[in-house]
């Protein structure tokens, strides 16, 4: 970023300002509300369909590498904090090309969650209508998980109202995140005590075994799955909201001491809570049972937890009322609209941060870099959220929006995921391009083992998104999985082709290992396990351990490859100094 970024835009920095507000417990709190939502609701069921008992591992595994990719942002962003900084780094690091792909991956990412919640928002209704009211001819969401026109209506009534909540102030949306996270910290673990008590009473301890099976019954389909399921069943999309106070950096009151502090005690909290919450899962459903909603599904047969079960369209309710918790259901109906709407709520408010940042640095209209002089708020942003919001709504009633693995919610958080995994690949390059550049920067926490942290993070966002991609390769139901990456590629060309002042043959050279990335998932997808085409696919396993597909295994050493290409291709050492000085000395923040 430079002052010619800014005043590029048309708008002073001066009047453009952030409010700075947010203390540790306010970033905590964001990033909480953001991952506890509907992953909650949802994901449980999501992941045992895929995986069976050892979706546990699924939440365990996913966390520790959702941690390790944190620990790589917690030092960029304490020692560089700006708003919608996922975006800007790469600007800093490697020029227009690359961070106008990656900022794209990351307002698709973003800007899906509002209508991810409201679809949710409205699928848990429409359970409660189904058990307290079975005469009732309302279909807010039918059984293939797609919503109605009414569905649409109160999802979207539900979406007006926190747009408001954004747009009055920061103020307004941290009053509404404390009462909302207060409320997530409380309910999950009271569903996971009491399921577990009277499941574990009931015999339901079996499940975990799949019937006494071992550990065969405990991961019946293999350990493909275990990793499969991470970018496709929610998993992932749950803790995606770790990046929250990334996004709100420049909005913090002392982003040094408190964003790395958030930021690894949102994914702690996360991993315990969704771990509790699988166990407490499959250690409470009853199969074949009307009163859990599984009617006519065969026991321990994990892969039939489908959208075509009354149980889908609210898991842990069924599970509650089935084994006579009553109370509890009625709490979990009142649950199933906090959790999501809170996740809504804050998603608009950083989504507009992530396009005033975008702004800034000239990829995106002035107009999404200026903010109210009243709320300190960047408005035409969250008008233009809102708006993403209501389409996306309607594409999922009119049936555009359906996975294979579920209805309307899955196919979106399938989406947003692998968009989003794809944006974090350039915390780690960052976090060795900022080190190397500029030795001297404050930094407020300094990682150790920062350059072993670094691959092993961009590993992860590798294999995560080449998962996410794949899971979404389905034949003759959605195969478009692969080819979101090539959407990424062109409507990023179209942002750079926006910018003014650009040395388009300087930011090819450092910015092409982002497009070759891009396009070396894409011809693994067409070879590897996840291929829409037959003919074209490999089905090459390491021998003796047949469920591990060589693809991982290439995906593996190609991310190494890219991440030191990633780094010989950064810009050089001057110039990022400059550009980090320069985004420090240009505080966005006032008090």
């Amino acid at each position: 970023m430079t002052d010619a970024h800014v005043s590029g835009t048309g708008q002073s920095l001066e009047s453009n300002k952030l409010k700075r507000g947010m203390r540790l417990r306010d970033l905590y709190f964001a990033g909480l509300t953001a991952v506890i939502g509907s992953g909650w609701l949802f994901g449980s069921y999501e992941t045992a369909s895929a995986a069976g008992p050892a979706s546990i591992l699924s939440w365990i595994i996913g966390g520790i590498f959702i941690l390790i990719i944190a620990l790589a942002w917690s030092e960029i962003s304490t020692s560089v904090p700006i708003a919608g900084g996922a975006a800007r780094y790469a600007n800093f690091t490697h020029g227009g090309i690359a961070a106008s792909i990656i900022a794209w991956s990351t307002i698709l990412t973003y800007i899906a969650v509002p209508a991810v919640e409201a679809v949710a928002v409205v699928q848990i209704l429409q359970g409660a209508i189904g058990f307290y009211a079975p005469a009732s001819t309302l279909v807010l969401v039918n059984s293939s998980g797609i919503p109605s026109y009414y569905g649409v209506i109160v999802a979207g009534a539900f979406s007006l109202a926190f747009f408001y909540v954004n747009f009055i102030g920061l103020k307004g949306l941290i009053k509404t995140n404390f009462g909302m996270t207060i409320w997530k910290l409380i309910i999950p673990p009271i569903a996971v005590i009491l399921l577990l008590i009277f499941g574990l009473q009931h015999g339901f301890g079996v499940n975990f075994t799949s019937g006494g099976k071992g550990f065969a019954g405990f991961a019946p389909y293999g350990i493909d799955p275990i990793f499969s399921a991470l970018p496709t069943t929610g998993v992932v999309f749950a803790f995606l909201g770790f990046r929250q106070p990334v996004e709100m950096a420049a909005e913090a009151k002392s982003p040094g001491s408190d964003i790395w502090k958030a930021l690894v005690a949102v994914v702690l909290t996360g991993i315990g809570v969704y771990t509790l919450l699988e166990v407490a899962f499959i250690g409470s459903i009853n199969f074949n049972s009307s009163a859990f909603g599984t009617s006519g599904l065969a026991a321990y047969t994990w892969s039939g937890l489908s959208t075509s079960l009354p149980m889908y369209t609210f898991p842990f309710f069924y599970e509650g009322v089935g084994l006579g918790l009553g109370a509890l259901g009625v709490v979990l109906v009142i649950d199933g609209v906090v959790s999501p709407t809170g996740t809504l709520s804050q998603y608009m408010g950083s989504t507009s941060r992530v396009l005033y940042g975008t702004a800034k640095e000239g990829y995106l209209s002035s107009g999404f870099f200026k903010v109210s002089p009243k709320s300190r708020i960047p408005v035409l942003g969250l008008v233009t959220t809102f708006i993403v919001t209501l389409i996306l709504l309607i594409a999922a009633a009119v049936g555009y929006l359906v996975s294979s693995i579920g209805g309307a919610w899955s196919a979106l958080t399938s989406i947003v995921t692998t968009t989003g995994v794809f944006s974090y690949i350039i915390g780690p390059v960052a976090l060795v391009a900022f080190r190397k550049s500029h030795p001297k920067l404050k930094r407020p926490f300094l990682l150790r083992g920062h350059s072993v942290i670094g691959v092993l993070a961009f590993i992860i966002s590798g294999l995560l998104i080449y998962w996410g991609a794949g899971g979404l390769d389905v034949p003759n139901v959605d195969p478009y999985g692969g080819y979101i990456l090539i959407v990424i590629i062109l409507v990023g060309f179209i942002l750079y082709g926006y910018a003014k002042d650009r040395d388009f043959a300087k930011d090819l050279k450092s910015g092409m290992w982002v497009i070759v990335l891009l396009l070396f998932n894409l011809v693994l997808l067409t070879f590897g396990e996840f291929s829409p085409f037959p003919s074209l696919a490999t089905s090459l396993v390491i021998p003796g351990h047949a469920t591990i597909p060589v693809d991982w295994f290439i995906d593996i050493v190609a991310s190494v490859i890219f991440y030191l290409w990633a780094i010989k291709s950064a810009f050089p050492d001057d110039e990022i100094r400059k550009a980090i000085d320069n985004s420090i000395s240009l505080t966005e923040g006032t008090d």
